[in-house]
């Protein structure tokens, strides 16, 4: 039997998927989530624009995360100055799950994870950490919520 989307897919030049979508846990609400990233940011004595696009925002197991395979493909890619880096890694983060991250020297992405904890994700190494750690800076720019 032919698999007309398998098919349609090879012939449009579409890659198949191979990975499923990271599942959240569940979501809190906007207000919460400003809560959460309120604390981070005076925990670590910076200051920063927040956006979160959504009145509901979603939330994930650390532990989905860590093991999730998009953030596996996104840091298996290759760094290039200026071309791949930074920014575009966590750009793709972004655009898969995480919320994204500026700072005075950095672009990284954060999740909130289902007990309330805030993380910083290091898309290019699939780190997980409460802190902001060594060139990541010490200031946070802006933050955009997923």
């Amino acid at each position: 039997m032919i698999d007309w989307q398998k098919l349609i897919r090879a012939l449009l030049g579409k890659p198949e998927p191979d990975r499923e979508d990271l599942k959240p846990y569940g979501t809190i609400s906007s207000e919460q989530m400003a809560i959460i990233i309120a604390n981070k940011l005076d925990e670590i004595g910076s200051s920063a624009d927040i956006y979160l696009p959504d009145k509901r925002c979603k939330v994930y197991r650390k532990q989905d995360v860590i093991s999730y395979s998009g953030l596996t493909e996104i840091a298996s890619l290759k760094y290039i100055p200026e071309t791949h880096d930074c920014d575009d890694f966590a750009a793709k983060a972004y655009g898969l799950f995480a919320g994204l991250v500026w700072t005075n020297n950095h672009a990284m992405n954060f999740i909130i994870d289902e007990t309330g904890t805030f993380y910083f994700i290091e898309p290019q190494n699939k780190r997980l950490s409460q802190k902001l750690e060594g060139a990541q800076g010490n200031a946070i720019r802006f933050m955009i919520g997923r």
